[in-house]
């Protein structure tokens, strides 16, 4: 409004404020602001076209190989629209790339029940349409606002592993294995200030590198217990656990194409610290499951529990932390039990979903202090179901 309502208007129903009758020149005054900061809107479009060859055999005795290649072409745009002057000129993305793809696996089973896996790939990971997209938007989670960056590029990943497999019975096994992956460009979420509030974008860091370890356990057991509630049952115990160290490289001369430079070069290590922890990766990742359950499948019960360590969840602006969020323990538990009755088959389930209570925690820390950006309880949920099938 250009001024005070007047007092009709104020002393009118809340729910009558914003009616048709009341946006005119003396009431509500209606002003397109939409692309003020940003562009009020975009297209985007992605078309790829592929082939590949494979082959698989054994190559020794015992040893089974796969071999392959991936040959795409890729063309992606995100173009900017200006609603209210049709034909500006405005920031957009075009990414025309062709790539060779190899993919390789090696299989050496030197036991009858074990099993020595080795793998090499090379894959390929495109900006989305709104990390490209120069518009603003919120984020109801994080209540920030974030803003594509048209300056963005693919990331090409080389990937390499090996892996121990150890099988005990269908669906049944134990594994270890180690993994390394270089990146070239990888995309990172970057705050930057914006007024008196923050405005998340991102852009393309120099290279990253990940390795480590990961082992995972599953196995049913069936004990002889003569107990009338758990006769017939059979108990679950599945684990797995990875350890990753993921750090960004940057070497001097590197360069980075922020939004905030609009297309010009800007020194990497503004932005992004050598050996810094590459961003939503935790070092730690693991999960712990539970259950039990009836031979004949009429009771199924699981307890779940999830734990991941702090992870870098932005790029903190020039000269400050980076944002860290910490997920901590979830554990989850859930019941399903089938019975009849009146000749019709039914299904009772329970639900109860963050048992322990755990809460969004993303935080800045330096020198032992500690600030709160995002601290909230997530909420514990319990829900019933009954459900059957005519």
């Amino acid at each position: 409004m250009n001024s005070t309502p007047s007092i009709a208007f104020q002393m009118q129903r809340v729910d009558y404020l914003y009616s048709d009758y009341n946006i005119t020149n003396d009431g509500l005054i209606l002003r397109e602001v939409t692309g003020s900061d940003g562009a009020a809107a975009y297209e985007a479009s992605l078309k790829t076209n592929a082939f590949y060859l494979q082959g698989e055999g054994e190559i020794l005795p015992a040893v089974r190989a796969t071999f392959g290649a991936r040959y795409e072409s890729g063309k992606q745009e995100v173009q900017a629209v200006d609603l209210f002057n049709a034909g500006a000129a405005l920031a957009g993305n075009k990414l025309d790339n062709d790539y060779l793809l190899p993919a390789g696996t090696v299989t050496w089973n030197f036991a009858e029940d074990q099993q020595l896996r080795f793998g090499a790939s090379m894959t390929i990971a495109r900006p989305q349409f709104r990390e490209q997209a120069p518009q603003i938007y919120l984020d109801p989670e994080s209540d920030r606002t974030f803003i594509g960056n048209p300056y963005l590029v693919d990331s090409e990943l080389v990937n390499l592993d090996a892996r121990y497999e150890r099988y005990f019975d269908r669906g049944q096994f134990a594994t270890v294995g180690v993994f390394y992956k270089d990146i070239d460009k990888p995309i990172e979420s970057v705050v930057n200030e914006s007024g008196s509030g923050l405005q998340q974008s991102f852009l393309n860091a120099p290279k990253a590198t990940v390795y480590g370890v990961e082992a995972e356990f599953k196995k049913f057991f069936e004990p002889e217990m003569d107990v009338a509630v758990l006769r017939d049952m059979r108990f679950l115990v599945a684990a797995n656990y990875t350890y990753t160290k993921a750090e960004v490289k940057v070497s001097e001369g590197d360069v980075v194409y922020p939004l905030t430079n609009n297309g010009a070069p800007a020194p990497a290590e503004n932005f992004v610290i050598d050996g810094s922890a590459l961003q939503g990766q935790s070092e730690h990742l693991a999960n712990i499951q539970l259950g039990l359950e009836s031979l004949d499948g009429n009771t199924q019960a699981t307890l779940l529990a999830n734990y991941a360590s702090e992870r870098v969840t932005a790029r903190g602006s020039a000269g400050s932390p980076d944002f860290v969020q910490d997920p901590g323990w979830t554990v989850d538990f859930t019941l399903r039990q089938k019975f009849t009755a009146w000749t019709q088959p039914f299904t009772f389930g329970v639900e109860a979903r963050n048992i322990l209570g755990a809460e969004f925690d993303e935080h800045q820390e330096r020198g032992g202090d500690e600030v709160k950006l995002n601290y909230y309880e997530l909420g514990r949920s319990l829900s019933f179901s009954l459900s059957t099938r005519f």
